[in-house]
């Protein structure tokens, strides 16, 4: 659910008109960009106080992945500052909605349902729809003893409270069933008159409402999530049973289609779009916009001064409950490094980013159109043409973009501190990365260099390059490798095709999440992965093949690093 008309829509009758965040809502200002970025704010603290493993916060139009983050609404929000206290309310109502989903691990609960189900293309629609609001009437009652609760309600009942999408003299649809279940719960709706397919259906799903009620005092969150699979799991078979004795209506070939009369056939995506049904919305108007992308941007800086607490952004996606995370925190370095490049390493990385360059120019050359779809010019047919020859003068540059979004990962752990000769392995490292920024300017390709170290039981992950400068840390505390990679490959954009992580440690993960979260990330996210391990004993290279089984280069001490990179881009970037 996501929550797109809950700024338009009304209190339900009788109810009084009360708001809650008016006892606390301060920081307030008529400045559009720092009025949303002061809500968003709020909206992030109160999904932090709700749980570590909660999704992160953004509104629409910002950069963010969809299925592991919260997405707000704008399109009721924008226009009238500050933001009022009501439509505060709703939002706080779907953060804690959303939030809580991911706290009880709602996901895995479905997907477990989903795996054990047995399945038609009949009933397949009406899974989705019914275990959202058992779900929602499992929350409703997780929290009814906590503060949550007044926004909870209010939020929920302004979801049920919207006009029918449906008429309920008609045979079913996936939504009309499972919205009639939330008006009669939480609205206490008393309907006489629908169609006779509702009352078998609507009486198993009110027999079940108060024993999904019940499971929410069970104190084992572990069990919470068995009980509701089993739970869900019988009341489904029950449910699909009463599907399937539903009469189908089959229209000849040559029929005008009836979509109201199809019944259950009828597809989950037009029973639920919420905007072709919205009655805020004119018959043909366009969809909601989004948020300017120079408004998201300019909350983006606002909110970005500072760390930033990536815990939340991390465990939202992570998939195994039995994770255990450290909390991380992201930073820009403040210490310029004064370390002096290696002249010689500059110019032999040029000349591998030159001859990338010169093979983009020259993949770009061959892709070119001059005005055609498809096909070559015969010039000895112009005189046909009807049009002006200037036509064909324009030049047309198909998209192939060949340059990488490259992140350097380096660990920035105590022992990356120790002597090595005359200087230390944190030096030499710095000395590459230095290097690598020195030679990558003025050229396609994006370079992101991070370090990472543990201090206090915490994952910092500081940014060491930013302005065309390099900034240096001081090398403290153990290992959080598995941590930190997934902080760095969520930070990079998703502008690019083609992205990848370059790893460097002088040791194994010792603390923080496991490394195979962070691979299985970048592996479902198409991002590549290299890790380069220096200066290590046999035991630690057992170790580093096991955590990092994919892509693994082995150096016996960061001296050779300058030349393994330069391999490496040899490898990835000359490679179209």
């Amino acid at each position: 659910m996501d929550g797109s008309a809950l700024a338009k829509s009304k209190a339900p009758i009788g109810e009084p008109l009360k708001v809650y965040s008016i006892y606390w809502r301060k920081n307030r200002s008529h400045h559009e960009a720092t009025e949303l970025a002061s809500v968003l704010s709020a909206m992030r603290k109160v999904a932090g106080l709700i749980g570590d493993n909660t999704k992160p916060v953004y509104w629409d139009g910002m950069p963010c992945s969809e299925k592991s983050a919260i997405i707000l609404n704008s399109e009721g929000v924008r226009g009238t500052y500050p933001v009022s206290y009501r439509t505060i309310d709703l939002l706080v109502g779907q953060v804690v909605y959303e939030s809580f989903l991911g706290v009880e691990w709602s996901d895995w609960v479905v997907n477990q349902v989903k795996t054990r189900a047995a399945l038609s293309a009949q009933t397949e629609p009406y899974l989705q729809p019914i275990l959202a609001v058992a779900e929602e009437i499992y929350l409703d009652a997780l929290v009814r003893q906590k503060v949550w609760s007044f926004y909870l309600s209010k939020y929920l009942k302004a979801i049920a409270s919207q006009k029918d999408r449906r008429d309920l003299l008609l045979p079913p649809v996936p939504e009309s069933a499972a919205g009639l279940w939330r008006q009669v719960v939480f609205l206490q709706t008393k309907v006489k008159i629908f169609h006779h397919y509702y009352e078998d259906i609507m009486a198993i799903l009110m027999e079940h409402a108060p024993i999904v009620r019940e499971i929410a005092d069970i104190p084992s969150l572990g069990e919470r999530r068995s009980r509701r699979t089993e739970l869900y799991s019988d009341m489904w078979t029950n449910i699909q049973r009463v599907i399937l004795a539903w009469e189908t209506f089959e229209p000849p070939p040559n029929a005008v289609s009836l979509k109201d009369e199809s019944g259950p056939k009828a597809p989950t995506s037009e029973a639920g779009d919420d905007r072709k049904n919205d009655p805020n919305l004119k018959e043909g108007a366009p969809a909601p916009e989004t948020m300017h992308t120079e408004l998201a941007e300019e909350i983006s800086s606002i909110l970005d001064e500072g760390k930033m607490d990536m815990t939340q952004l991390i465990l939202a996606v992570v998939e195994n409950p039995k994770s255990e995370a450290m909390n991380t925190l992201f930073s820009r370095g403040v210490a310029e490094c004064r370390v002096a490049i290696d002249k010689e390493q500059v110019n032999r990385l040029r000349k591998i980013f030159e001859k990338q360059q010169s093979m983009i120019r020259r993949s770009g050359k061959k892709r070119a159109r001059r005005g055609l779809e498809e096909g070559k010019l015969d010039v000895r047919r112009l005189y046909r043409v009807p049009y002006s020859e200037k036509i064909f003068k324009r030049k047309e540059n198909i998209h192939s973009d060949h340059s990488w979004n490259i992140t350097i990962v380096a660990d920035a752990s105590a022992s990356m501190g120790r002597r090595v000769g005359s200087t230390n392995s944190w030096t030499m490292a710095e000395q590459t990365f230095a290097s690598l920024a020195e030679a990558a300017k003025r050229f396609s390709n994006h370079l992101e260099v991070y370090s990472y170290y543990e201090q206090s039981g915490q994952c910092h992950v500081v940014k060491l390059f930013k302005g065309n400068k390099l900034y240096t840390v001081y090398p403290a505390g153990q290992t959080p490798s598995g941590q930190a990679i997934l902080a760095a490959a969520m930070l990079m954009a998703k502008n690019r095709t083609k992205r990848l992580i370059i790893h460097i440690t002088d040791g194994a993960a010792n603390c923080g999440l496991c490394v195979a979260d962070a691979t299985d990330y970048c592996l479902k996210n198409n991002i590549e992965l290299i890790t380069i391990g220096c200066g290590h004993n046999e035991q630690t290279r057992e170790i580093l093949k096991e955590q990092y089984p994919h892509s693994l280069y082995l150096m016996r001490d960061l001296q050779g690093l300058p030349a393994g990179l330069e391999r490496l881009f040899r490898e990835k970037l000359l490679r179209m």
